[in-house]
């Protein structure tokens, strides 16, 4: 299928030219595919192979350029679910720090070839007829591409459409290329949910060509209901999720979390992934693929560079209920031992962050045992020495609790300084000559002091040899589910929207008591339905590429105020950096107004 796809389409796909105007609308003719319908399935399949294969992009050829990574990345890192314990070589680190520009080479090539796939689907959807299913289903696949794609970049370059409709969206490129201008928001929406709408039409026999790797009409129909909640018409969202969940939406999700994870190809949660496989592991570098940024097996950075940690109020989360699935099976803190453990930020003036305090177990070096340094009250606090003070970890019943359930731990020094108590502690090495070292590679703390809390999602497939990698999740039942509580939550019908909720925490493991209920939801710290679905949604999507998403569509402020190497602060919802610059490679020859900053 390569060897075809290099002769008919790479040119278009990886023409040198960036700017808009400069890739050719001909370089793969409506009017080929006429004539030799059968060329459009390898053009279809070649979309779908340039999704997860690397690219030369400004003269580069790295793992940097490939869609799925910066999918993920872009959508992930200027987040509050991420702690970054050290700077990075990698162009994550601008988008992570809210230092991205016009030039940043991660968004540029994100923009670059969403629109050259987009060529792509446009020349398919002009040479197919719909003489059969089979053509039918094909020339849907392509309309749904074609959506996607659109709605990938406004996601990441237009303001959410709750802001308002008439702010700028990106570049519609819907066959006709004679002008380069940027459509509206609302156009873009409007031109987004088309496109959908003709691809379920279109794919309504219900074929699938292959493996979960392949567009169908529930894959349309998925993002048109995500389409519908970030639009915020949300009848129409549960209309559409009603369809595809039935009557029994816990039907449609793996019983174990664990198994979704490690299936994804197979899975019949999920709906469409970017099917990754051995032979494209082979043509990447080593630690090429994203589940190295979140996972290093060994914690030496040979097998995974384990760059991104899993950030402390997301930890904390996860640990109201440490029977959690999505934490006790995904996340772990590498090469550590049961014990209590404290943590908490401390002020670096210098780089405006904060950095790590730990509570240090106690290490016997004769005998090599460790033991944690914490003493347990038995009245809900903890006990410990630091740098030769006496402090003691206590829950936060001041006004900055998280709620009357868990509210969360603060010192009692003079800043009240808020801490996280651990119910794991890490491992140090022990030289020869009896030094204790807590921060060597490959132990459970990095430089700074962070914690490496690695993420497993997606580490470990099951048909894949490499010990890291995963084919990517796109779209699946578990989001559909979540979809619809929110847009019930937004419709004020709460019942409805726990009910769903529900859904996803019994496949966690959360039964019982641990269900969300009206009566528990307010001592819970949530106010509000829709609080309890955005923390559901942040605990069963993390590192899935919503979580700015529902902050910004919500009108939510991203808090960063927990110790990273990213700036302490507070991100307001309206902050223009949020919103990734048009590539100077675009508005330098084009003319199209950059984002505002």
């Amino acid at each position: 299928m390569k060897k075809i796809l290099s002769i008919t389409i790479l040119s278009l796909l990886f023409a040198g030219c960036v700017n808009l105007d400069f890739v050719q609308s001909d370089s793969l003719t409506s009017a080929a595919l006429a004539s030799n319908p059968a060329a459009a399935v390898y053009t279809t399949d070649g979309i779908y192979a340039m999704m997860k294969d690397m690219a030369t992009f400004r003269n580069g050829y790295s793992q940097n350029n490939t869609f799925i990574r910066q999918y993920i990345l872009l959508n992930e890192l200027k987040s509050d679910n991420i702690c970054y314990s050290n700077t990075s070589t990698d162009p994550f680190w601008t988008a992570a720090t809210y230092m991205d520009d016009a030039n940043s080479a991660n968004s540029a090539y994100m923009w670059v070839v969403c629109y050259k796939l987009i060529y792509a689907a446009n020349a398919n959807i002009s040479g197919l007829g719909e003489e059969s299913d089979s053509d039918k289903q094909l020339k849907g696949e392509n309309y749904f591409l074609r959506a996607f794609f659109h709605f990938t970049l406004c996601n990441l370059f237009a303001k959410p459409y709750s802001f308002g409709e008439n702010n700028p969206g990106v570049v519609l490129r819907m066959g006709d290329y004679t002008k380069t201008e940027r459509a509206t928001v609302g156009e873009c929406y409007k031109a987004i949910e088309d496109d959908l709408i003709e691809a379920i039409r279109l794919m309504d026999a219900g074929i699938r060509r292959g493996d979960n790797g392949y567009a169908t009409k529930e894959a349309a129909q998925a993002l048109l209901a995500r389409l519908y909640l970030y639009k915020g018409e949300w009848q129409k969202c549960v209309d559409v999720c009603n369809e595809l969940l039935g009557s029994d939406a816990g039907s449609h999700l793996e019983a174990e979390v664990s198994t979704l994870y490690s299936t994804v190809p197979s899975s019949k949660e999920v709906i469409w992934c970017v099917d990754i496989t051995d032979s494209d592991i082979a043509n990447m570098p080593p630690k090429g693929n994203l589940a190295s940024l979140f996972d290093s097996p060994d914690g030496t950075q040979l097998t995974g560079w384990g760059e991104l940690y899993v950030a402390d109020p997301l930890l904390d989360l996860m640990t109201r209920f440490p029977q959690d699935k999505r934490y006790k099976d995904l996340v772990r803190l590498h090469n550590s031992q049961p014990g209590l453990t404290i943590n908490w930020g401390v002020l670096d003036d210098v780089n405006n962050c904060l950095t790590q305090a730990i509570a240090l177990p106690n290490v016997d070096v004769a005998t090599g045992a460790v033991t944690s340094s914490i003493t347990d009250n038995g009245d809900g606090s903890y006990s410990f020495t630091y740098q030769g003070k006496a402090l003691k970890a206590i829950p936060d019943n001041t006004a900055t609790k998280i709620s009357d359930e868990f509210p969360g731990y603060i010192l009692n020094d003079a800043a009240h300084t808020r801490c996280y108590v651990r119910n794991v502690m890490p491992t140090p090495a022990i030289a020869a000559n009896g030094n204790v070292s807590w921060t060597t590679t490959g132990l459970s703390i990095r430089e700074g002091g962070y914690p490496t809390w690695f993420c497993e999602k997606f580490s470990h497939q099951t048909n894949i040899s490499f010990p890291l990698s995963s084919s990517m999740i796109m779209l699946r039942y578990g989001e559909v589910v979540l979809n619809r509580a929110e847009a019930y939550a937004h419709l004020g019908k709460t019942a409805e929207a726990l009910a769903d909720i529900n859904v996803v925490r019994t496949r966690a493991g959360l039964t019982g008591d641990a269900q969300m209920t009206s009566a528990n939801m307010a001592r819970r710290g949530y106010p509000d339905v829709i609080d309890a679905v955005l923390d559901e949604r942040r605990l069963e999507l993390y590192y899935e590429g919503f979580r700015v998403m529902d902050l910004l569509r919500n009108k939510k402020d991203i808090d960063r105020r927990y110790p990273s190497r990213a700036t302490c602060e507070v991100i307001p919802y309206t902050n223009p950096y949020i919103q990734y610059q048009i590539p100077v490679d675009e508005t330098s020859v084009s003319g199209i107004p950059a984002n505002d900053r």
